[in-house]
């Protein structure tokens, strides 16, 4: 949703430096909310889906020998982090290599024997037969190593129903691959099974190396009348984002301020026109002859209620729309079942606001 205004607070004539100020700050109130909205909409550091670095071979050649120097004198907590950078400006079958080995001494065995095998993938790209065959060498021991030491986790789902969705570690896992025992780094992993019109299963696990462990789950049809509290929590909790009635609130805002500017602006006209044709005398005013001092006059009244009522209902619903702007990072609340709104309308000769909404 895209929300644009534009505030004129430009001099005219007789502008009252206190008017000026009203005008400025009516304006900066709009912008603020668009501001916010913006950010809510775009969080810091956010970037393109699938946008990928640029190949910078150069770039990556620096960062492999700093990571190799701090490698050798054993800050791997500096060195590693490295490597996978230069990986990201430049793949290449040796820094996969040292990559894995990383995972290895970190203890992640699984995630070091997919570094292995990634490696061997890379290889076929690296120039001088010589050299590509070390690699793969290395690459293969690194592998052969691994493979007596892997922890591997099998999951069975007795009577699978339709629709069955099975994850390990909030991954999920492919109708083939269940029974099937999958390699998996040493330590806790959670599996969770589900499907529609079942009771959800959750179970932990802890693996050591070299072990193979089963978790075997059955999921039970949900009673006519209980719905699946797992469930319902999980599908609660999906609902995000900033309200719908924020985004309302602060278009009325907006549409409410710029209105009450446009009255303050006319209200302004109104009195520098009486101030040019009329003048205090003695015994009374004294105004231009054909000069219609009364139309204005009752102008400069009307105008001005306008002006303070509309503007401050519009920061009194921008003010909202921030709140609900500000909330919706660190609260999700199911939308509302009923809703109105109150959307303003101007004219001529009066503004007011006409209430919608569902019931």
């Amino acid at each position: 949703m895209i929300f644009s205004t534009t505030c004129d607070t430009r001099r005219r004539p007789g502008l009252a430096p206190d008017m000026r100020f009203l005008v400025r700050f009516t304006c900066a109130a709009a912008l603020g909310l668009i501001g916010s909205a913006a950010h809510a909409q775009q969080p810091a550091g956010a970037q393109p889906a699938g946008a990928q670095p640029a190949r910078d071979p150069v770039a990556a050649e620096a960062l492999f020998k700093t990571a190799r120097a701090l490698v050798e004198k054993g800050d791997d907590a500096a060195g590693c982090p490295k490597f996978e950078a230069s990986l990201a400006l430049n793949p290449s079958a040796s820094t996969m290599l040292n990559i894995a080995r990383c995972h290895e001494r970190a203890g992640k065995l699984a995630t070091a024997w997919q570094g292995y095998h990634r490696a061997l993938v890379l290889n076929r790209e690296t120039t001088g037969e010589q050299r590509r065959r070390g690699l793969e060498e290395l690459a293969q021991k690194g592998i052969a190593a691994l493979e007596p030491r892997l922890p591997k986790l099998r999951v069975v789902v007795h009577g699978a129903p339709a629709g069955v969705e099975v994850q390990r570690d909030g991954t999920t896992l492919p109708a083939a691959a269940l029974g099937e025992p999958l390699p998996a780094d040493p330590g806790a992993h959670e599996v969770r099974a589900s499907a529609p019109g079942h009771q959800a299963e959750t179970r932990s696990v802890t693996l050591a190396e070299g072990e193979t462990v089963t978790v075997e789950l059955t999921l039970r049809p949900v009673a006519a009348g209980s719905p699946d509290k797992a469930e319902a929590k999980v599908q609660g909790a999906s609902g995000g984002g900033v309200p719908t009635w924020a985004w309302i609130s602060g278009a009325a805002g907006i549409a409410l301020g710029g209105a009450s500017i446009g009255f303050l602006v006319d209200d302004l006209s109104a009195i520098s026109a009486l101030r040019e044709n009329c003048r205090e005398v003695r015994g009374g005013t004294y105004c231009e002859p054909g000069y219609d001092f009364a139309a204005d006059n009752a102008r400069k009244n009307r105008d001005f209620a306008l002006f303070v009522g509309l503007g401050g209902a519009g920061l009194v619903a921008i003010g909202a729309a921030v709140v609900g702007i500000a909330r919706s990072g660190t609260e999700q609340e199911p939308a509302p079942a009923r809703s109105t709104v109150a959307l303003p309308w101007i004219a001529p000769s009066g503004a007011g606001a006409t209430l919608v909404g569902s019931f």
